[in-house]
């Protein structure tokens, strides 16, 4: 299942919903979760999220004889 709209709300003080929609549905689905799944939720997703964007391009060693052209290209 993928969700084509999701999102958190708190309808009231230390309450917590999770809103989404699936694509193919026009339902709108909430589930009520506890502050610990909220912390888990944006722990985990900060992280997934700064992991891919991290991850997007890769780090590509210089190897010897680039660095060795670039010291030549460098004014003395």
């Amino acid at each position: 299942m993928i969700a084509k709209l999701f999102y958190l709300t708190t309808p009231a003080p230390n309450r917590y919903v999770v809103n989404f929609q699936l694509f193919g549905s026009d339902e709108l689905l909430s589930i009520e979760i506890s502050k610990a799944h909220l912390t888990n939720v944006i722990i985990d997703g900060a992280s997934l999220a700064l992991r891919e964007v991290h991850h997007r391009v890769p780090e590509i060693p210089a190897t010897e004889t680039e660095h060795e052209h670039d010291r030549r290209q460098q004014p003395a």
